[in-house]
């Protein structure tokens, strides 16, 4: 059986709501009021010669414990200042804006230092580690400060405890003062917020001291454009800095105040929330969603570009570095699958480490459900606009059987009937406590008869429920519920 799916088009709906709309108002004010600070375009140590930030960045307090990580940081920074120096600009600042380092995202920033360095020799395997550890003292050490964007697009395991060392001790030992007073299970959202507030300070300069509200809402905006989910590890660095006392009394208790004024994100947003490379095919789906958009709400289409731009085609990008066409091989189509099927995230383990979690996916086959309308939508569509879609009609690399629902229903099923089942016994223990709110000392045969509140005339104390069908070998929860109301 073919599974097709219709995708008609329907009016958008307008916002009635007014107080929405005071809302947006309201929180523009809150942004007004709280501006973020602007970005400099000098300041003393962007404009200091390479011998003094060498200098500097090779003496206390940047100097590291262990020999081996100050050698490697001292050959990061030489490294990174001789190939700054061949770069256009009066200050480092400007040399790295002109590097166009910040374009491309995540490790591979290194790539064209590394091009620079190997046209005077062999390159050793350890460049590309020193080049981190020198970004690292140029950032920590305010020699540049990198775009917000692009430093979240970066793991900084040793940002915040560099910054603590090397920037603002007194504010980070507040900082883990704080942590400390704290219950034990939220130690793993004080390192994100310690994270989060030491990329404040790289980006925006500074100590603790000087971050603004606006800085905040800033990150938080940004993090919304970049980062698709993180709840309230977002926005959890705002609140250890209120109660730090670092903002204005007037500032609001929550960053959420700001939420509603920054509005709903663009299709070229959504989709660029994810590092694309392909240009045409990140172009191909900004084109499908604004398509597709008539049809859908905005949470509807904030999930179909989440699946399209990050669940597909990102991850297709890294099982294949440079694929260009939608017509997946059928090793990667297969490796792709698997890699979807699982969810990873990093979880702190009980000694601290960070630690590894897979879990299944369970809509797994919901994800491949949007990309194989994403194909059949294309490969229709060719017909009627065949110089707009056909060179990208290909043939689905999803079949039907694969997004057939049957066994995921049963297993759905299942797994409510075991958690009915798992609950059930303690059901006497929650009775308990709600008949004593509800009766209090009082006999209950006054008002009400056992049979007229239980069925079969139970008492509901006592740790038992008397007068309830036994559960038997041969019983389900669903038959013992009916058993209940009948």
């Amino acid at each position: 059986m073919t599974i097709t799916t219709k995708h008609a088009t329907r009016r958008q709906l307008q916002t009635a709501n007014a107080t929405v709309e005071q809302a947006r108002a309201r929180n523009n004010v809150l942004r007004e009021r709280f501006p973020p600070r602007s970005a400099e375009a000098w300041w003393p140590a962007t404009a200091q010669s390479a011998e003094e930030v060498l200098r500097r960045l090779t003496a206390p307090p940047f100097l590291a414990a262990a020999n081996s990580t100050r050698a490697g940081r001292r050959r990061g920074v030489d490294k990174l200042l001789r190939w700054l120096s061949s770069l256009p600009g009066d200050t480092w600042q400007q040399r790295w804006k002109a590097s166009r380092a910040e374009e491309i995202p995540g490790a591979d920033w290194t790539d064209p230092p590394l091009r620079f360095l190997r046209q005077s020799g062999p390159s050793p395997s350890y460049e590309r580690a020193d080049l981190t550890s020198g970004l690292l003292m140029l950032v920590c050490g305010d020699v540049i400060r990198a775009d917000l964007a692009w430093m979240l697009t970066r793991t900084h395991k040793h940002l915040a405890p560099v910054m603590a060392e090397v920037r603002d001790p007194e504010g980070f030992a507040r900082l883990a003062q704080l942590a400390e007073s704290g219950p034990v299970s939220a130690r793993g959202e004080a390192t994100i917020a310690a994270t989060r507030i030491a990329m404040l300070l790289a980006c925006k300069g500074g100590p603790i001291a000087d971050i603004t509200v606006g800085d905040c809402v800033e990150l938080v905006d940004t993090l919304r454009r970049v980062h698709v989910r993180g709840g309230q590890r977002k926005v959890d660095f705002y609140l250890r800095l209120r109660a730090l006392g670092v903002f204005p009394e007037d500032a609001p208790a929550t960053i959420r105040a700001f939420g509603l004024a920054a509005g709903r994100l663009s299709i070229e947003e959504l989709v660029d929330r994810y590092p694309i490379r392909c240009r045409p095919v990140r172009d191909l789906i900004v084109d499908y969603l604004r398509e597709r958009q008539p049809s859908l709400d905005y949470t509807s289409l904030d999930a179909v570009s989440r699946t399209l731009a990050g669940l597909f085609w990102t991850r297709i990008e890294a099982l294949s570095p440079g694929i260009d066409s939608l017509r997946l091989p059928p090793a990667l189509a297969r490796a792709w699958k698997t890699d979807i099927a699982t969810k990873k995230r990093t979880t702190i383990g009980p000694d601290g480490t960070p630690v590894e979690v897979a879990s299944p996916r369970l809509n797994a086959k919901d994800e491949l459900i949007r990309v194989r309308a994403f194909y059949l939508d294309i490969a229709h569509w060719a017909a009627e606009e065949p110089v707009r879609w056909a060179p990208w009609a290909v043939p689905c690399p999803i079949s039907d059987e694969e997004i057939s629902k049957a066994k995921d229903r049963k297993h759905r099923k299942a797994r409510m009937d075991q958690r009915t089942r798992e609950r059930l016994p303690v059901l006497p223990v929650l009775n308990g406590p709600t008949n004593f709110r509800r009766y209090g000392d009082r006999p209950r045969h006054a008002t009400h008869s056992p049979s007229s509140v239980y069925p079969g005339g139970g008492n509901g104390f006592a740790g038992t429920i008397t007068g309830w069908p036994a559960m038997t070998s041969g019983s389900t929860a669903g038959s013992v519920a009916t058993a209940a109301r009948s």
